[in-house]
């Protein structure tokens, strides 16, 4: 077990920070530090992440995750993840980075983009419907970030970093993953219902495939220009998949299933309940 100064040194700071909140960093090329946190990574792939990685390298959905990725099972929610799968070398390296840098900056992962801060939802144990979001620092004994002059915000950071868009984007993941946290393992979803989280949070190609080449259209009523925006745009489309969860999982009223549909469910329970009454009578 780590002592405090330990914790502290390599590790996450005992301190919430808010948007408000300061402190001092810079990372570029000329600091003998420089990628030394790019390896021996545990990092949890936001749905956004996996989008603009998989275009970036211009692969499918199914080739992303087949080459870069590994799967995960969440303890505390039991919800499918995917990591990001580090190189067969000695650091165990990022198979994205370079002594020169990363080679898909642009679209770097948002733990990437939020280092040395982390958003507490990201980590596993720190899931917990409270509604308050809050960030904290990671400081590790190599990095020398800290020891420049370069004064931020919070706020100012997750600018400067194009942090926003990626957490607007992930808003229904989270907030997928913290309602499920709230309902606690007295809630635990079937084995069929993991996987549909997992498609819609890491694999947007087999969602539109689905939605389109199932019998998906025939059970839910979709909106003429929804349906035409989700065809094409990934962002939409991740956002629909999870308001259909909500819907499916949760009993939300985001999704809402055909007439026709709802009834014959209805009948089919109030059918079983007439045959479980039959067998109580005997």
């Amino acid at each position: 077990m780590k002592d405090s100064d330990e914790t502290y040194q390599d590790g996450i700071e005992p301190r919430k920070y808010k948007l408000e909140d300061r402190f001092n960093f810079a990372c570029h090329k000329g600091k003998e530090c420089y990628t030394h946190c790019c390896s021996d990574l545990n990092m949890i792939l936001t749905p956004y992440d996996i989008i603009r990685m998989k275009n970036r390298l211009g692969l499918t959905g199914d080739q992303f995750l087949a080459v870069y990725t590994k799967p995960e099972l969440l303890a505390r929610t039991r919800l499918p993840v995917v990591t990001l799968k580090m190189l067969d070398d000695e650091n165990k390296s990022c198979p994205f980075i370079t002594p020169e840098g990363c080679i898909i900056y642009e679209d770097r992962p948002v733990t990437c983009r939020y280092y040395p801060l982390g958003m507490a939802a990201f980590r596993e144990q720190e899931i917990q419907p409270t509604g308050e979001d809050f960030y904290f620092m990671v400081h590790e004994s190599h990095c020398l970030g800290f020891e420049a002059d370069k004064e931020w915000t919070v706020s100012e950071w997750r600018k400067d970093q194009d942090v926003e868009i990626y957490d607007e984007v992930n808003h229904s993941w989270m907030e997928f993953m913290l309602r499920k946290k709230s309902f606690g393992f007295q809630a635990d979803l079937s084995e069929e219902s993991r996987g549909m989280f997992f498609m819609v949070s890491s694999n947007v190609d087999r969602l539109r495939r689905f939605i389109f080449e199932s019998s998906f259209l025939e059970k839910y009523d979709v909106e003429k220009d929804l349906l035409e925006q989700i065809k094409t745009d990934e962002v939409a489309l991740i956002k629909f998949g999870f308001d259909w969860l909500q819907s499916a999982l949760f009993g939300e009223d985001k999704v809402q299933m055909k007439d026709h549909v709802l009834k014959a469910y209805k009948e089919k329970a109030e059918k079983a309940e007439r045959e479980a009454q039959k067998v109580q009578a005997r």
